[in-house]
């Protein structure tokens, strides 16, 4: 997907509906070419759009496949909050960041044992060759 589709997606994201005017005016579109790239959106099923009085807008389908349209980094920052409320902090070992969720999020410390785990078994093959 190309940047214009992906700034409309997180316009959309962010803002809400929108007309499409003011999303051309937004991205720096003519009204033409927003008005493509809105079709195109449609057509793949991540963007509804509807008329209101004499404009049109544009809002992410109810119907969209989210992780169509959610970046990883976004969900890497949710990951990161997520473990810091647990209480685990980038400076921690492994050992220790497993000791405090095994208590309060254990499929939390399971999942970072087993990344720990690969990534050492990785460097260990790559240390052999």
């Amino acid at each position: 997907m190309d940047e214009v589709k992906v700034g409309i997606l997180e316009l959309l994201r962010r803002r809400g509906p929108l007309p499409i005017y003011r999303i051309a005016k937004e991205l720096g579109l003519s009204y033409g070419a927003a008005q493509w790239h809105v079709f195109y959106l449609e057509r793949e099923g991540l963007v509804s759009t509807y008329r209101s009085g004499n404009r049109r807008y544009a809002a992410i389908s109810p119907a969209a496949d989210v992780l169509k349209i959610i970046k990883v980094e976004d969900v890497l920052r949710d990951v990161m909050l997520s473990l810091r409320a647990y209480g685990v902090t980038p400076d921690m070992t492994v050992h220790e960041a497993i000791q405090v969720l095994s208590g309060r999020a254990p499929h939390l410390a399971e999942t970072i044992k087993r990344m720990a785990e690969e990534r050492y078994r990785r460097e260990e093959e790559e240390g052999k060759q």
